[in-house]
């Protein structure tokens, strides 16, 4: 079972190889700004998510373009 550390660490180095790094750290600043109360681990969890959707959006359209053309 992973620590909550790791698993962080984790989604944060996926981030990184996909590119959406820097977007998710300016998403977790702007959630801390928000819920200053919340868990960190939770605002990381949900920045990390957010980025992976807007991430998988945005190449799945970019697959859907490069087939039909």
């Amino acid at each position: 079972m992973m620590t909550n550390e790791e698993r962080i660490e984790e989604r944060l180095i996926h981030a990184h190889e996909r590119g959406y790094y820097e977007a998710a750290m300016k998403k977790i600043k702007s959630l801390e700004m928000l819920h200053p109360k919340m868990d960190r681990y939770k605002l990381y969890e949900m920045a990390c998510d957010e980025c992976k959707e807007e991430w998988l959006k945005e190449n799945n359209n970019e697959q859907v373009v490069f087939r039909a053309e």
